[in-house]
């Protein structure tokens, strides 16, 4: 079965919002119990001083891959320090 990788920009509420710890959130309690899998972590620099953080996340090819992705984003966009997440694009993965 083929999986799906998307790229997620995620921007905190402020520069002063502590990237380290966003991640490891989103590694740890916001994935919990979803089919997915953060591959890679990057920083886009924006604006005065503001960073988005692009998480490459891999979902199972399926309808349930795409709600598992719409309820990690949802809980991305819940977190008080970050203001907006949105899939940058989608590609299918053979691994």
């Amino acid at each position: 079965m083929s999986n799906v990788l998307s790229i997620l920009k995620v921007i905190p509420t402020s520069p002063e919002a502590n990237r380290e710890e966003l991640l490891a959130k989103a590694k740890g309690e916001l994935s919990e119990g979803l089919e997915i899998e953060i591959l890679k972590y990057e920083e886009e620099p924006l604006f005065f001083g503001l960073v988005a953080m692009k998480l490459f996340v891999k979902t199972v090819d399926s309808d349930e891959g795409s709600e598992v992705l719409q309820t990690f984003e949802q809980r991305l966009i819940d977190v008080e320090e970050i203001d907006n997440c949105e899939v940058e694009l989608q590609t299918i993965i053979d691994y």
